[in-house]
């Protein structure tokens, strides 16, 4: 196989947050309660484009208001054709079905988005070819219909709001790409100086970036390089693109533990910590430990409930799962089997539902010709949490 199930259907971008990405578009906006230096962007937007509603990561498996949507794939070697499918998934009767498939010469899928009915898909076709040509489809999922329209200049979405589609421009650093959804305009958000990564947070950037005495040299010179980065540190700051005004969060030593954003809940923004070593609040000024993990392998996930807060750490420990709820700060072991002969496995949480139910794996199912093979069932989180094996299983799609 030429690609690799894994990486096409990642939930949200890492960049984009480390939980998945709801599909509400209620604002929430970060805590800023504590004295903040503010200062505006070296570089701003001109005419400054602020974001419409709330920021979410783009994922190959997105909640909106008419149900869940999804993305599989199959390849067929000797004709080099990818084949894309959209599928929906009805929580309500747990059953699947595909609303539109979509076939390219050497495809590859690199990002969707969803608002409501409608879905958006980009593609690149041609993609092993020297110019491949980038598109992005247009699904109604009430009627059925697909427009198909050509995408100008490569553009991989990684956040979206109401009104576009979002790409940090890792090519310069300095900017992120703005995708009317309307006119198909592009324009720019310039970031600070040695901004490293950003996240979206409410209608808001969080950005981090390197604050050093003297701006860092090439890392191709090693020595000059890390003569200055030794005595730099790492700066987290809020930016409100539509007026180019920024706030300091939090900042540390570059020299120290490294910090990673992961999301927000009821204003107070959460991180990830070393390597990791557990899961931080930023209160007051100051990281304040929420969950630590006696395993540095330990794999986690944050999950989000419908209104787009962080509601779950979802430690993954191989032959078990345990899910610290933040509703009441208690750690579950949930019933998870781990069936690694078969690449799958019953009671691994991947997404939490509206009316209070968890979307979780379910074995594997019969579909030799689909890139994910992974089933999937519903359940009643405190059912789930208590564990509860009393799983709905969801009738899959299989592409017969």
């Amino acid at each position: 196989m030429k690609k690799a199930i894994a990486c096409l259907l990642a939930l949200s971008l890492t960049l984009a947050a480390c939980g998945a990405q709801g599909a509400d578009s209620a604002q929430s906006q970060p805590a800023t309660e504590t004295e903040q230096t503010t200062e505006t962007a070296q570089e701003t937007t001109a005419p400054a484009v602020g974001t419409a509603g709330k920021l979410r990561g783009t994922a190959y498996r997105l909640y909106t208001n008419t149900g869940l949507y999804s993305m599989n794939q199959k390849y067929d070697e000797a004709t080099n054709t990818d084949t894309f499918y959209l599928i929906k998934t009805d929580c309500d009767t747990a059953t699947q079905q595909k609303l539109a498939e979509i076939e390219l010469q050497g495809g590859e899928a690199c990002g969707m988005a969803a608002w409501d009915d409608i879905v958006e898909l980009y593609c690149f076709e041609n993609m092993d070819k020297d110019n491949p040509t980038e598109w992005c489809y247009i699904v109604d999922t009430s009627t059925g219909s697909v427009e198909r329209l050509p995408v100008e200049e490569e553009f991989y979405p990684a956040w979206y709001d109401d009104a576009a589609l979002y790409e940090m421009d890792y090519a310069s650093g300095k900017r992120i790409i703005r995708r009317d959804r309307t006119t198909n305009e592009v324009s720019y958000i310039n970031l600070p100086e040695q901004t490293i990564n950003v996240y979206g947070a409410g209608d808001k950037w969080v950005i981090h970036r390197i604050v050093s005495p003297s701006p860092l040299p090439s890392n191709v010179d090693g020595d000059e390089y890390n003569a200055v980065f030794q005595n730099s540190e790492y700066e987290y700051d809020l930016f409100d693109a539509a007026t180019g005004e920024m706030k300091k969060l939090y900042s540390y030593p570059t020299s120290g533990d490294f910090y990673w954003y992961c999301g927000q809940r009821d204003g107070t923004l959460y991180f990830g910590q070393g390597y990791p070593t557990g899961v931080d609040k930023l209160e007051n000024g100051e990281m304040v430990q929420v969950l630590a993990l006696d395993d540095p392998y330990t794999s986690e996930q944050m999950l989000e409930n419908e209104q787009g807060e962080l509601q779950w750490i979802v430690l993954d420990e191989g032959e078990s799962v345990q899910v610290y709820d933040l509703n009441d700060g208690q750690s579950y072991r949930p019933a998870f089997v781990n069936e690694s002969s078969q690449y799958a496995s019953t009671g691994y949480p991947e997404m939490l539902l509206p009316g209070g139910k968890v979307f979780v794996t379910h074995g594997s199912m019969d579909a030799p010709d689909f890139l994910d093979k992974i089933a999937y069932a519903t359940q009643d989180r405190a059912a789930y949490l208590s564990g509860s094996t009393d799983y709905t299983p969801v009738t899959m799609y299989t592409g017969e």
